[in-house]
């Protein structure tokens, strides 16, 4: 069943949860990742379109949640929402943070279409994805 709609196969968003130094670092970095992604999506159509949120944790909106979780879905638009919680502290390579939770968001995505038996893959997220480990 082919549900291919004009939304994008892919987008991405974030929720911070304070206004620190750490969370605006976070803020540059999802930004970044979501201009590739703009990119990268052009000309690519899936069965599901995926936009995948990453909350940033922080005292005005602390993190209920630790790694990915199905948020809402649109039938009628065949759009889902999945939410990523950004871990607290330091990391190394936040670009690798972002990448690893994007995958386990696409990994996620791909369960709830094929449940939902909207499709057995979402080859066109899983491109997107896949290019977006090899730009640096």
């Amino acid at each position: 069943m082919d549900r291919t709609t004009t939304s994008p196969a892919l987008s991405i968003g974030a929720v911070l949860g304070d206004s620190d130094t750490e969370s605006m670092a976070w803020k540059r970095s999802i930004s970044e990742l979501g201009k590739q992604v703009i990119l990268l999506r052009e000309g690519r159509s899936s069965p599901l379109n995926l936009n995948a949120v990453f909350h940033v944790d922080g005292k005005s909106a602390p993190n209920d949640f630790i790694g990915v979780r199905t948020g809402r879905f649109s039938k009628a638009t065949s759009h889902l929402m999945v939410q990523a919680a950004v871990p607290p502290g330091p990391v190394a390579d936040r670009r690798d943070v972002l990448l690893r939770l994007l995958s386990e968001a696409v990994s996620g995505a791909e369960s709830f279409a094929r449940r939902r038996h909207i499709a057995d893959e979402l080859t066109a997220i899983q491109a997107i994805l896949a290019d977006l480990k090899v730009l640096t």
